[in-house]
């Protein structure tokens, strides 16, 4: 399968998985504890071998934007920060992120509070001035921790699903071009 396909399908398993989130999700989760689904799949595409810098960011704004639309943020910072989310991860390189239950987790975990604070930061700065939501440094601190842990606790379930993805549709292209 070549690669616009590829990519294509990987937006419509996001789209997929913000459709889950937002829906069948919703009534199980109280907002402090609501993974972000998302989060794992653009880290998956930063830590993937084979995209392109270009692509792979373009799927992150394209993924970050839509989690902006299902939001209702008019601020557009889901998208600046799956980007700079998706650098991140490119940046940092970590091949072995993808073969172990436990490195999803604990690099999900640190990513997932790095975007947290960035989103409180940026929101602060460009917003409208006012207290800590919660209404102290604490409860904020708290609002960062627990969706982080369980974004975390849901990236060792998409890992898997997007690597089969991944590899199920890149195997395609390359049975094709071996023919």
């Amino acid at each position: 399968m070549n690669a616009p396909t590829r990519d294509l399908a990987l937006l419509a398993f996001g789209f997929a998985l913000l459709v889950l989130q937002t829906t069948a999700l919703a009534p199980l989760f109280v907002p402090p504890f609501t993974p972000n689904l998302l989060l794992p799949l653009v880290v998956f595409l930063g830590v993937v071998q084979d995209l392109p810098i270009a692509r792979g960011a373009l799927m992150a704004f394209v993924l970050g934007y839509l989690m902006d639309l299902f939001g209702g943020s008019s601020m557009s910072v889901q998208t600046f920060l799956f980007v700079a989310l998706f650098l991140l991860a490119r940046g940092a390189g970590l091949r072995l992120f993808l073969r172990n239950p436990g490195f999803q987790f604990m690099l999900t975990f640190v990513l997932a509070l790095l975007v947290g604070a960035a989103t409180l930061a940026l929101r602060a700065i460009f917003g409208q001035p006012a207290a800590f939501a919660s209404g102290s440094a604490f409860g904020a601190a708290r609002g960062l921790l627990v969706p982080a842990v369980t974004t975390a606790a849901v990236a060792p379930l998409v890992f898997p699903l997007t690597q089969r993805l991944w590899t199920g549709l890149g195997r395609g292209r390359d049975e094709a071009a071996a023919a």
